[in-house]
């Protein structure tokens, strides 16, 4: 008798430890899908999803279906790769706030799902962190399947003593102030010690109103970061810093050049040195001068889930409108916006590798809707459909270094997906029909 029960609990430990270790298996069946590699789109396609990685993916004739598997019949949607955005900020703004007293786990949390639920499945936090941003980060890659956005940060940024951004609400303190080699060397050795992803320098002076770092001591950033292997991401406005620290081996520029338009010069030294167009962040522009008038996307129900209703009725409001257009420097934005939106063009139209960025997250600036903007004023710009789908999954992922995991819906990548109801090769902003979204294979909710 004993000897028999011992024999069924031995059964029934086997039989619960193959249920516990059986791989959870998704097949999303019958859509067309956009793999963001730029190859043509396949119209009836399969993707197998094990474990929160893809295993398959392509024409659903070629494929099979594992035994067990859920599916999810997609028939006329599309599938096309999660966004990575290579450029936001996180944690700090609450409503139209920023302070360090917002930067909390909760809100921190809710703001990388609101990103996820845009369809932002990887954000690049860029230099403007707490430590809390760490924690986070270590949590989401224990699985490797989080239910809100992937964190990737560069912790802190660079500037000089009391140069930009250290003046703007929040930012004092932030970023490391340097003047020195020494102080260099010393932040870079805490920021490889806390292994961040990247490394974010500000060069700019705010339209001459702050103190910008040297380009020299910029280049000492550049090469300390080289020697940990970590790549280095610049704040820029001027041509002139862009083109001198794209020939110091800048890995990328973090917003466009918006003072002037860039040459065959500039081009050249892009190339040589291999530096990017990271981010062309073309709604930071947008956002200093749109709310001089509500505009109408204030009231689209794709915008309203994205901030609360108190920061909608303000940013909506007669004084917060009347605020932005006294302010005679705003409307210099319109022409830094253009000159940014041609100099992209050129630099695609030229072969300069770009990626996708926005800079949201700081105050007006609405984190998951702007994104959306965002491909919108490239398409504006001249830019195909299929090039801002690829700016945001195989090329952000390959500038991210992180192309063995995420970028295009391909075999052995993470399932981060967004499935629309509209095709967005035929038109960028059906990326707004959005109706379910993964992240490693977890339908976010």
């Amino acid at each position: 008798m004993i000897r028999s029960f011992s024999l069924l609990a031995a059964i029934c430990t086997l039989a619960l430890s193959a249920l516990v270790c059986a791989a959870e298996v998704t097949v999303l069946d019958n859509a067309t899908l956009i793999d963001g590699t730029g190859r043509a789109p396949v119209a009836t396609s399969m993707i197998v999803i094990t474990d929160g990685r893809i295993t398959y993916a392509g024409p659903k004739a070629e494929g099979k279906v594992p035994a067990g598997a859920t599916r999810v019949n997609l028939t006329g949607k599309y599938v096309v790769p999660g966004v990575i955005n290579l450029h936001g900020h996180l944690g700090a703004t609450k409503g139209l706030i920023q302070d360090n007293v917002n930067y909390t786990r909760e809100n921190t949390l809710s703001q990388l799902k609101i990103y996820a639920n845009y369809g932002v499945t990887t954000v690049v936090s860029m230099g403007s962190d707490q430590p809390l941003i760490l924690d986070l980060r270590a949590e989401q890659r224990k699985t490797g399947r989080p239910w809100e956005a992937r964190i990737f940060t560069a912790f802190r940024g660079f500037t000089g003593p009391g140069g930009y951004p250290t003046k703007a609400p929040g930012m004092k303190g932030v970023p490391f102030e340097v003047s020195t080699p020494a102080q260099v060397e010393t932040a870079l050795t805490e920021l490889a010690s806390r292994k961040v992803d990247l490394v974010k320098v500000w060069v700019d002076d705010h339209l001459g109103k702050e103190q910008k770092i040297p380009i020299d001591l910029v280049k000492v950033i550049i090469s300390g970061a080289r020697k940990r292997n970590l790549n280095t991401a610049a704040h820029i406005f001027y041509y002139s810093d862009a083109k001198a620290l794209a020939e110091g081996g800048l890995h990328g520029l973090a917003h466009s050049v918006r003072d002037k338009d860039v040459d065959a010069a500039f081009i050249a030294s892009m190339k040589k040195s291999g530096t990017w167009q990271a981010a062309a962040t073309f709604t930071r522009e947008l956002s200093v001068f749109v709310y001089a008038q509500p505009p109408k996307w204030l009231d689209d129900p794709f915008f309203t889930p994205s901030v609360s209703p108190e920061t909608r009725a303000t940013l909506k409001s007669a004084a917060y409108t009347k605020n932005v257009s006294a302010n005679a420097e705003n409307m210099l934005y319109k022409g830094f916006l253009q000159t940014a939106q041609k100099n992209l063009k050129k630099l695609a139209d030229a072969g300069i590798p770009f990626g996708f960025g926005t800079d949201t997250g700081p105050p007006a600036r609405i984190q998951g809707f702007f994104e959306h903007l965002e491909m919108q004023l490239m398409a504006e710009a001249g830019l195909t459909p299929q090039q801002i789908i690829t700016s945001w999954s195989k090329s952000s992922a390959q500038w991210l270094g992180a192309s063995k995991d995420l970028g295009t819906v391909e075999a052995g990548h993470w399932a981060d997906l967004v499935v629309t109801a509209k095709n967005p090769l035929a038109d960028i902003n059906n990326m707004r029909s959005i109706e379910q979204v993964y992240i490693g294979g977890n339908r976010v909710k």
